[in-house]
């Protein structure tokens, strides 16, 4: 029967943690339902074993792991097989094996291979299962504890769905946790550290969730509980769909990775072109895997599973290391090993990636154009947010970007998922990069919308505006069923459109536009992730923005210029008024058509110095047939092209001249040159399919506009002829504002301008084009 547990008031800021018992205490605890008992201790330094920096128990920082050592020579050199023993499940059988299946016979007792046949291996000791604790053999019995009371772990795990229940005993009363918490505690109960004395605190059972004043004291005490946790362990969840193999594959991918050769033991590219007709051309290109599409599926099911999601979780791994142990079942590595792995994956995501998510849901499954109120499962996101919240352990907050690391926490935070949407802006106020521009308590008495309002203010009041950038700003109408092979060259548009549907209505919660809504699906389109500025530096004054009490936001801005030409910003967007173009375009204040065109190429993949090479987008063939396996859906230049050829962006130059890099050709030409069976499809190299990707990734839900006096941009598929580009104090990126009548704007969404010089703002300044003003944003 299930009984209620009574917690015992903390007192002089102790915290609880839980004491498994194991076998250690008695061998009925190695199996059996799972006992443990609250202990109220204390962080503070006064309660630090100070031993004049002798070692203590942990002090090496060394969690056992299962998957680790399993072939002597991974890193150092190849065994004589082609795959080491340990990893040989990774791969495809050898034509040896195939052609002779007695050898894949396994050895069973009734029937044993011939002794010719019998695999040499060395002796170990099973791979996914940790060395028991012998407590006579402990190297570290003699060592005193961290603390006075001994030394802790943090769990950082998620609580999954909480009809499905398991029983456990707390301080011998059964009490009901969910199964992902009784799973957890089951396997931790088996590991050495834990039979060695470690406590655990895990959120459920060390905070009375039921007394909203504890909560949001415990809540605020997160940062100082896993920053003195000697590790925080990640429990993934109980084994399933092979995440054993996918753990060992993670593994492998990590220690091949810092010798640089990973993929060309993963898979091989092969490509070769067919079919050179009039008016028509295919292509072909795939990957010959040498992995087996098994392991796949498996790396796409663990990084699909719902803990990389948790909004906790953010907080939970910066705080930690990058030592910190993943235990996934009885199977666990450390968490430098999936970030190392993770990042081949995000290098390589057209190809590798992709592979991964067409193990799981098909290769017919789309990946941009997906009109789902959830896509990450299928996209990229599957790799670049465990990367993403790993590199902010790493990410300084005291350089010369004063803002720097806040807006990553932002985006983490905004697409995670919380039980209490208020949690979205109380789990991440313990990071470091929030913790020291932002002091608020959380209040778990407020609502929501008080309590983004209360945390969007914190932030201005910080001098950091770059929540505005988060702004949750509509997306138009799109047709959703057209016709258009991803093989063939033709028909070149979508045909036949229809089932025309708002892919986003914006924020429906009545906030102000200053206002970061938490509860709104956020905007599809890709934020900016380059972490170094796109502003050139401007000296606006040192004010604080100020906020009404009928929260109105004034802060110091320049209103840099007005959006007269804008493209439209989907290939099946019905609304015929785009592309529009300006009735008197400007000139090009880039200078010559050359410098104009790498612009434009700067635009679309990113003015970064370590990014795609600009020369390589703007080849004609990746406008006019693509690069297959990269574009096939709606969203590649080449369906943006064709709907938007005739946008002119400056004075007699459209789109598809900057493109061609000539002036439009008769059109008899063109047909010759369209019916020609010449071949007409790119030698993609790797180059580019980055640009491409890169390109692609900018480009989706966003409009390519002109200013009124030339520069070119990216602003969100919101924005009307009209906007603003406004440049305010605190925020790193361009923001486009909209008008309202009576001084006042409301927030579009950030922007990307192109700049000449870098010194625009400054040069408008100096000639009093532009004025330091005050923008009153409703």
């Amino acid at each position: 029967m299930e009984h209620k547990l009574h917690y015992s008031p903390l007192l002089n800021r102790d915290i609880r943690v839980i004491q498994l018992l194991t076998a250690v205490d008695d061998p009925v605890h190695a199996t059996g339902p799972v006992h443990c008992r609250i202990v109220h201790v204390s962080l503070d330094d006064s309660h630090r074993v100070d031993d004049g920096g002798r070692a203590t128990k942990g002090s090496n920082r060394i969690w056992p792991v299962s998957v680790d050592d399993v072939v002597d020579d991974a890193v150092d050199g190849e065994p004589e097989t082609s795959h080491p023993g340990g990893f040989g499940s990774l791969f495809e059988r050898s034509l040896a094996e195939r052609l002779f299946p007695i050898l894949r016979i396994p050895e069973v007792p009734y029937l044993e291979r011939p002794n010719c046949l019998k695999r040499k291996t060395r002796k170990t000791e099973s791979q996914h299962t940790a060395k028991a604790w012998d407590p006579s053999k402990d190297p570290e019995a003699d060592l005193p504890w961290r603390y006075t009371w001994g030394d802790f772990v943090a769990l950082s795990y998620v609580w999954g769905d909480q009809s499905i229940r398991a029983e456990i005993y707390v301080n011998d009363v059964p009490v009901s946790v969910t199964a992902s918490l009784e799973s957890a505690l089951r396997e931790l109960r088996n590991n050495s550290r834990i039979q060695q004395g470690f406590f655990v605190w895990v959120d459920a059972l060390c905070i009375d969730q039921e007394d909203l004043d504890e909560r949001s004291a415990q809540v605020a005490r997160m940062k100082d509980i896993y920053q003195k946790a000697w590790h925080v362990v990640i429990w993934l969840g109980p084994e399933d769909n092979r995440s054993s193999l996918a753990m060992l594959a993670l593994r492998y991918m990590s220690l091949h990775a810092k010798q640089g050769d990973v993929l060309s033991k993963l898979y091989k590219r092969v490509e070769f072109y067919v079919v050179r007709l009039p008016f028509m051309q295919w292509q072909h290109t795939h990957a010959s895997l040498h992995i087996r599409k098994a392991v796949l599926n498996a790396i796409h099911h663990l990084l699909a599973r719902s803990y990389w999601r948790r909004l906790w979780i953010i907080q939970e791994v910066v705080l930690g290391s990058r030592e910190a142990p993943v235990l996934c079942g009885n199977s666990s590595i450390l968490l430098k090993d999936i970030f190392d792995s993770l990042q081949v994956m995000k290098e390589d995501g057209d190809t590798l990636g992709q592979y991964i998510i067409f193990s799981a849901r098909g290769t017919g499954q789309p990946r941009w154009n997906i009109m789902g109120d959830d896509t990450y499962e299928i996209s990229e996101k599957l790799w670049e947010r465990p990367v993403a919240i790993t590199a902010l352990q790493s990410l300084e907050t005291n350089l010369s970007t004063p803002n720097r690391g806040v807006y990553d926490a932002l985006l983490l935070s905004r697409e995670a998922n919380a039980t209490d949407e208020r949690d979205r802006v109380y789990g991440i106020l313990g990071l470091p990069q929030v913790a020291d521009n932002i002091k608020l308590i959380p209040d778990y008495n407020l609502t929501a919308s008080k309590t983004f309002i209360l945390f969007s203010a914190c932030l201005l009041a910080s001098g950091d505006a770059n929540g505005l950038r988060l702004v949750n700003s509509a997306v138009p109408q799109i047709g959703t069923k057209y016709f258009k092979s991803k093989h063939f060259s033709r028909p070149r548009a979508p045909k036949f459109i229809r089932r025309h549907r708002t892919i986003h209505r914006g924020c429906e919660h009545d906030l102000p536009s200053w206002v970061i809504c938490w509860s709104c699906r956020r905007n599809p389109a890709q934020p900016f992730l380059n972490r170094f500025s796109t502003l050139p530096f401007f000296p606006f004054p040192a004010t604080v923005p100020q906020i009404t009490n009928d929260n109105l936001l004034t802060v110091k801005g320049i209103i840099f210029d007005t959006i007269t030409t804008l493209s439209a910003f989907h290939a099946t967007e019905p609304d015929k008024f785009y592309p529009h173009n300006d009735p008197d375009p400007p000139q090009s204040p880039y200078g010559s058509p050359d410098d104009t065109r790498e612009a434009l190429a700067r635009t679309l993949i990113g003015n970064s110095t370590d990014g795609p090479d600009p020369s390589v987008i703007l080849h004609p063939k990746i406008w006019s047939t693509g690069i297959m396996g990269i574009d096939d859906n709606i969203f590649g230049l080449k369906d943006f092209f064709y709907r938007n050829r005739a946008l002119q962006l400056f004075d007699g130059w459209s789109l598809d001249s900057f493109v061609r890099n000539a002036k439009p050709v008769p059109i008899s030409r063109r047909v010759r040159n369209t019916a020609s069976t010449a071949p007409r499809i790119l030698r993609v190299t790797a180059a580019h399919r980055e640009a491409l990707a890169t390109a692609m990734k900018r480009l989706a839900w966003r409009r390519l506009v002109t200013t009124h006096t030339g520069y070119l941009g990216l602003v969100p598929a919101a924005t009307k002829v009209g906007d603003v580009i406004t440049v305010l104090a605190g925020c790193d990126a361009p923001l486009v504002l909209r008008s309202e009548g009576k001084g006042r704007y409301s927030v579009v969404g950030e922007a990307y301008v192109h700049w000449v010089t870098g010194q625009e703002l400054n040069q408008r300044f100096e000639k009093g084009i532009c004025t330091i003003d005050d923008i009153c944003i409703c």
